[in-house]
C-alpha cells in the first residue's frame, strides 16, 4: 500500500465525510478507499472512524491522525511542485468558511474569476458565522470580519470596513436619539452574540476615549439578521461600512454620533495552526487581498 495515497484518501474521507465521493475524487473505487484507510488503521493501531452502514464518525484519534496526516501530504505537494516548476500551479479542493453576508456580498462575485484563473483547484463554500474549528472540520481557511476568538490561528488582514452606527427612523422617533456614546446605556441595542468584544463598544473623538458598555433585549450570532432587525425598528445596531452603507443612502437606516470614530473591523483570514500554507490558500488570499482593498478605502462616513 502507498502510504501517502492512503493518507490522502483518509483525508478525503474526513473531509467529504463519504467514502465513495473520497472514491470519485482520487478516482479510485470505494472499495479500494476503505481498504486503504482499514490498512492505516491497522498499521497505527487505533480505530481512526467508527463506521455504520450509512454514515462514519471521526474518533479522537482519527482527528489526531488527520491532523499529522494533512501536513505530511501538503509538505510533500508542496516540495513536488517546487521541483517540477518554480511556480507551482494550485490543484485540489479549497474548502472555506464564509460569513453569511458578508461572503455572499463579496466573497462569492470573485469566486469565478479564481476558478477561470486556476482550472485545476475546486472550491467549497461554506456559509456559517460562528467561529468554525477549522481543523476538526476540515477548513483550509476562514474569512471573518472583526476580531478573531482563537488566538492560536494564523491571521492574515484582507481589508479593513469601517463600521457604521445605525438605527431605523422608527426607532429613533419611539426612542430619541443618541447624542454622546455614554447615552447608548438607555437604549435597546442589538448585539452580536459571537464577537469577542462582547457588550463594549469603542468610540472616539480627537484625543477623547469612550468604552460604551451597552445592552439590548435581542441579539443573534448573524449580522444580516442583526441587520434587518435593525431596518425593523428594533433597535440601535453597530455594524460594517460595507452591510450598512446602501441602506444608510436609501434611508432605511440612520447614521448615529457623526462626531465620533469607530475601530474599523479587520477583515481577515483564519489559518490552521503551523507554517505551511498551500498555493491554492496562498492565490486565493492573494485574489481576496486584491479584490477587497476598495472596502479599506471607503472610510468617508455616510450619515
Amino acid at each position: 500500500m502507498d502510504r501517502l495515497s492512503a493518507m490522502e484518501a483518509f483525508i478525503r474521507v474526513v473531509e467529504t465525510g463519504s467514502f465513495t465521493r473520497a472514491g470519485q475524487e482520487l478516482r479510485v473505487k470505494q472499495s479500494t478507499v476503505s481498504k486503504w484507510v482499514a490498512n492505516l488503521e491497522g498499521q497505527v493501531g487505533q480505530q481512526l472512524l467508527e463506521r455504520t452502514s450509512r454514515t462514519q464518525r471521526v474518533t479522537e484519534a482519527g482527528w489526531h491522525f488527520y491532523r499529522r496526516a494533512k501536513e505530511i501530504v501538503e509538505t510533500w505537494e508542496a516540495a513536488e511542485s517546487e521541483l517540477q516548476s518554480d511556480t507551482p500551479a494550485p490543484r485540489g479542493r479549497l474548502r472555506v468558511s464564509l460569513p453569511l453576508a458578508f461572503g455572499r456580498l463579496h466573497v462569492v462575485p470573485h469566486v469565478a474569476h479564481y476558478l477561470a484563473r486556476y482550472p485545476d483547484v475546486e472550491v467549497e463554500l461554506v456559509f456559517d458565522d460562528r467561529y468554525v474549528n477549522l481543523v476538526e472540520e476540515g477548513f483550509d481557511m476562514a474569512i471573518r470580519v472583526g476580531v478573531p476568538v482563537d488566538s492560536t490561528l494564523r491571521c492574515r488582514t484582507l481589508a479593513r470596513t469601517p463600521r457604521r452606527l445605525v438605527a431605523a427612523p422608527a426607532y429613533l422617533e419611539r426612542a430619541g436619539t443618541p447624542t454622546t456614546p455614554r447615552d447608548l446605556a438607555h437604549h435597546q441595542c442589538l448585539l452580536h452574540t459571537q464577537l469577542r468584544v462582547g457588550a463594549v463598544w469603542r468610540f472616539e473623538r480627537g484625543e477623547e476615549r469612550v468604552r460604551a458598555r451597552v445592552r439590548g433585549r435581542l441579539g443573534s450570532n448573524n449580522s444580516e439578521a442583526i441587520l434587518t432587525m435593525a431596518c425593523h425598528g428594533l433597535g440601535i445596531a453597530l455594524l460594517a461600512s460595507c452591510l450598512v452603507d446602501t441602506h444608510i443612502a436609501r434611508g432605511d437606516l440612520v447614521g448615529l454620533l457623526p462626531d465620533w470614530e469607530r475601530t474599523d473591523a479587520p477583515i481577515q483570514a483564519l489559518l490552521p495552526p503551523g507554517r505551511y500554507v498551500h498555493p491554492r490558500v496562498q492565490t486565493f488570499l492573494d485574489l481576496l487581498a486584491e479584490r477587497l482593498r476598495p472596502l479599506s478605502t471607503s472610510a468617508t462616513t455616510r450619515t
